[in-house]
């Protein structure tokens, strides 16, 4: 970075100073339900799985990561049912997460800023944000993080009884799609899809199927915290069976949501 900043200073006017930034990934996550004609395919449910999660494989190289790819739903879910001709339709919810990596041990402020906004479509409505887990200063319990008009809170579990501990732990503009935390002592931070981590990430429901990076933000679809299942759709299949599975990815338990994006080829909504 001093490399590059220093290469270009004979080239700055006086007013200019140059400044590097790190990018930030935005990870798309998907939850896709298709159904496909089994009269006219030899394909098992597994086999049209693994096309899907390679259409995403090359949808996220191809079309996203990198400056200014942006995800559009309805293309998306058009390549999906074009995986395969058997395909034909698909329902899919999707979620957008960022990580953020504290200094352990010291009071510190942390903002997530999405650069788009996050569904809220009333006061009162059911929490949109969840995270990984976390421990803070004075609290032995492994906390995690959801929202409740506005104001973001941690809780943990006693079995399955969720215990508001925070409830003013920070704040949530659903319009700017920034979330905030002006003060907090985190002292460790939990495995994150089982694995040692040393980040927290912050998972909300986008209020538009269609995501936009903003500036140094890069998009890529989250593959591992995705999902996809199919069925026989009896409504094209003279058998009338109806067989459902799951594809290796896996979604992990920060996933909460109440955001329903529905479509196929030609039509989607929100």
């Amino acid at each position: 970075k001093r490399t590059i900043q220093n290469s270009l200073k004979p080239y700055n006017v006086a007013s200019i100073r140059t400044e590097i930034v790190d990018p930030e990934t935005i990870q798309i996550r998907l939850t896709i339900s298709f159904k496909y004609n089994s009269t006219i395919t030899t394909k098992t449910v597994d086999d049209l799985n693994a096309l899907i999660v390679s259409t995403l494989t090359t949808y996220s190289q191809n079309t996203l990561e990198q400056f200014n790819s942006q995800f559009r739903f309805s293309d998306l879910i058009g390549q999906i049912d074009d995986a395969d001709s058997a395909i034909t339709s698909n329902v899919t919810t999707i979620q957008m997460s960022k990580k953020i990596t504290p200094t352990l041990n010291t009071i510190g402020a942390y903002e997530v800023n999405f650069g788009n906004s996050i569904y809220n479509p009333h006061s009162g409505h059911e929490a949109v944000i969840s995270s990984t887990g976390f421990k803070i200063s004075g609290d032995d319990n492994e906390l995690f993080i959801d929202d409740n008009n506005g104001a973001l809170r941690t809780y943990y579990f006693i079995g399955t009884t969720k215990t508001i501990v925070n409830a003013n732990f920070g704040t949530v503009d659903y319009i700017a799609g920034k979330i905030n935390i002006p003060s907090a002592n985190i002292i460790s931070v939990s495995d994150v899809d089982g694995v040692t981590s040393t980040q927290i990430r912050i998972v909300a429901v986008p209020s538009s199927p269609d995501i936009i990076p903003l500036r140094n933000n890069i998009l890529e679809i989250d593959l591992p915290n995705s999902t996809v299942s199919g069925k026989v759709d009896t409504a094209t299949s003279s058998s009338g069976s109806s067989v459902a599975t799951t594809s290796a990815a896996i979604t992990t338990a920060d996933t909460s949501t109440s955001y329903i994006t529905t479509g196929t080829s030609s039509s989607s909504g929100y």
